[in-house]
């Protein structure tokens, strides 16, 4: 085993492959595939003769089953590591793939979402850039995670739209590959982030109560229970934009299949700029609890204004805004309670965090959808503008406790002497 581990590592090594850029490529790789076949839904879901009904089902599936497993696979991965659970979300990717591209009614399509539902390679993902970065790099590595989120998001549509004309399955199946090649790259190149000593104390000091327990422990802290409270309200509002945004451009400007993909790319170069390059610069300029308090107001403002202004230049602007705000609460809120919580905890807290996000994407559109037809497209701009008006508040509070801590000299979370060891550790580690 270790001389399989050393060759790996040489490998590594001899490539000049960093852990980050291997993590980084993995998530891309993933993302690409999950991309390639989530706009067929719509089509798939008219072919088995469902309607918006069935095919909210099918969106709230996949975050149902996130929601569930993003904190489970993240405390085992305390235990076991990250690298194992990589694999495990990896491969239950690929069979959810493989499903897809058989799918041959609602029921088969609707097992291939829940069982995709079931892989967290994000969650975890953020948790071996939080084992391998330093607080100051955090919130600059948790953004590059969503950028090469965002960088897949490009690519994927344009491949699947590509293959789709062969097939609908097509798409499904070189998915699959995808998710296969890119198992073969976490086997041969992802490092384990955390040594014997890390894990030896992650298994002695996790605790083993239920992921709801875990849940309702971390709103109970000032600080971090009103931070998830943000980032559900801004998740709840945003997932409600993939549904309305759409319509709104239709309505608005009448764009078609060809000028929806543009305005998607466009969305997705947006991402990867601000939360590749500029997010975590402005998180060691201003601070996270100030950018998390900026972003609720930038989305509410966004949001609120682009139902009002039926001009394409000012859509594209407030769009931007919108996606801005977003990219900030998204990529600081992990990096802020990856900070403020116990080394040996991480990945557990992490899932937590990624099931707050997860969870508020099931009304999200289902909520945008039944108010746009019943109280007018401009309705659910609205609602969502009125919710974030509510995270900015709490962000403002947020931003004012961390000064009173600062002030009065607290620090958080308080350190234990193993956790300072596993600092030291840590630090020796990425140096």
């Amino acid at each position: 085993m270790s001389e399989d581990v050393d060759l790996r590592n040489c490998i590594r090594t001899r490539l000049g492959l960093s852990p980050i850029f291997v993590i980084l490529m993995t998530i891309f790789i993933d993302m690409t595939g999950f991309a390639m076949i989530i706009l067929l839904l719509p089509f798939y879901a008219t072919i088995f003769q469902e309607g918006p009904t069935a095919l909210g089902i099918l969106v709230a599936s996949f975050s149902v089953m996130q929601f569930i497993f993003s904190p489970i696979l993240g405390r085992i991965s305390d235990n076991v590591g990250r690298r194992p659970i990589l694999l495990l979300s990896i491969l239950i990717s690929c069979v959810s793939f493989i499903l897809f591209a058989l799918a041959d009614s609602f029921i088969m399509l609707l097992l291939s979402r829940i069982i995709a539902g079931m892989a967290t390679e994000t969650a975890v993902a953020q948790a071996y850039v939080a084992d391998v970065t330093s607080k100051k790099e955090r919130a600059t590595g948790m953004g590059r995670v969503s950028a090469a989120q965002g960088a897949g998001f490009i690519i994927g549509p344009a491949i699947g739209g590509f293959l789709s004309i062969y097939g609908f399955w097509v798409p499904g199946l070189a998915a699959a590959t995808l998710a296969f090649l890119n198992l073969l790259f976490v086997f041969l190149f992802v490092p384990e982030s955390t040594g014997h000593m890390h894990r030896s104390v992650r298994i002695a000091s996790n605790s083993h109560g239920n992921d709801l327990r875990k849940l309702v422990n971390a709103m109970s802290k000032p600080l971090i229970g009103s931070v998830l409270a943000i980032l559900f309200i801004m998740s709840l509002a945003f997932s409600a934009m993939p549904v309305i945004l759409p319509l709104l451009g239709i309505s608005f400007f009448n764009l078609g299949t060809v000028e929806m993909a543009y305005f998607f790319t466009y969305i997705g170069l947006v991402q990867i700029a601000l939360q590749g390059f500029i997010i975590g610069k402005l998180a060691e300029t201003f601070g996270e609890e100030k950018l998390i308090a900026s972003g609720s107001l930038l989305m509410m403002l966004g949001i609120f204004l682009m139902a009002l202004f039926p001009n394409i230049a000012i859509f594209l602007a407030l769009v931007t805004i919108m996606i801005l705000g977003s990219g900030m609460i998204r990529t600081v809120v992990p990096s802020f309670i990856s900070k403020r919580t116990p080394v040996n905890e991480q990945g557990g807290m992490l899932g937590v965090t990624y099931s707050v996000s997860s969870i508020a994407r099931v009304p999200g559109p289902l909520i945008g959808g039944f108010v746009s037809e019943f109280a007018g497209l401009v309705a659910p701009f609205f609602l969502s503008a009125i919710l974030l008006v509510i995270a900015f508040v709490l962000g403002v509070r947020v931003h004012f406790q961390v000064r009173s801590k600062q002030k009065t000299g607290r620090v958080e979370p308080p350190k234990t002497i193993l956790s300072e060891k596993i600092e030291i550790y840590d630090t020796l580690g990425s140096a």
